[in-house]
């Protein structure tokens, strides 16, 4: 027996739902807050677990808070990290190895995502709003909680395009966001339109999802055992809540699930070869 998640994606997907969907299935918070003093940040960010309701549910809500150190900075120097410095804070952080592979690998779908976008090689890309401290605890977080729940295999629901524009580092753009449309794209994901007009699907959430998940579709057939309610930020028509679907698959049952969970060994390279380039510089 092998153990499958789903991401079951109503309205949308973004890094701190999936935190929050995984503390929410069980996933111990001090076990968390231990791994991320690992990465040597904890001077950037206080971290607030809280249950919520969105259209009367319960769900869990992350709160990442920024420190007054790291608002005095973030505009200079955390808000820019490029991706060589974000795989040195993973890579140098000593986290379990499943979860240092798929949180270089999210940050390299990320990157190249950005890159494809404005027309540069992807170590030259600053991060900005998914290079800031939220975005590497968001990321790191859901890989952590990922691994503790010994999660076998991913799949993902079709996501919601969401409408109307956001404002970003480089001003006003239409939803989604064109990293995000990039991601889709690259990874021929089923979208379609719930008739909320917001951002739905975040850069952290969508490279999330499209790095980590093995297909996009219907939920498949498994025996559900745990479900987890990670909360948006704010509250929509329907409940702004990402449900994360835990169970067991007979691996025997289908040729399908013949893989465990991994990221493609590309994105991995990618990384690893990114920041060489970048030694080699220095």
């Amino acid at each position: 027996m092998k153990t499958l998640a789903y991401l079951d994606c109503p309205t949308g997907i973004a890094g701190d739902m999936c935190l929050g969907a995984l503390v929410h299935a069980g996933v111990p918070t001090d076990y968390l807050k231990e791994q991320f003093a690992m990465l040597g940040i904890d001077d950037e960010f206080e971290l607030r677990f809280e249950s919520v309701l969105r259209n009367q549910q319960t769900a869990t809500k992350i709160h990442i808070e920024l420190t007054k150190a790291n608002l005095s900075t973030e505009h200079h120097h955390h808000s820019g990290r490029k991706l060589p410095e974000i795989n040195e804070l993973i890579q140098q952080a000593g986290l379990p190895e499943r979860v240092t592979q798929w949180s270089l690998a999210v940050f390299s779908k990320l990157a190249a995502a950005e890159a494809s976008v404005h027309g540069i090689a992807p170590e030259q890309v600053h991060f900005h709003e998914v290079g800031a401290t939220d975005a590497v605890i968001d990321v790191v977080g859901t890989c952590l909680g990922l691994d503790w729940l010994g999660i076998d295999r991913l799949i993902c629901s079709p996501l919601p395009t969401g409408g109307g524009r956001v404002r970003c580092e480089h001003g006003l753009l239409p939803v989604p966001a064109p990293a995000v449309l990039e991601m889709m794209m690259m990874a021929s994901v089923p979208v379609y339109s719930n008739g909320i007009e917001k951002e739905l699907v975040t850069p952290t959430g969508c490279a999330i999802a499209t790095t980590l998940s093995e297909s996009f579709g219907p939920p498949p057939s498994f025996t559900l055992q745990k479900v987890g309610l990670g909360a948006g930020g704010r509250d929509l028509p329907i409940p702004n809540i990402l449900r994360l679907w835990i169970g067991t698959v007979d691996e025997s049952s289908s040729d399908r699930f013949s893989q465990p969970l991994h990221v493609h060994r590309s994105h991995v390279h990618q990384s690893y070869a990114y920041e060489d380039d970048a030694k080699k510089k220095d």
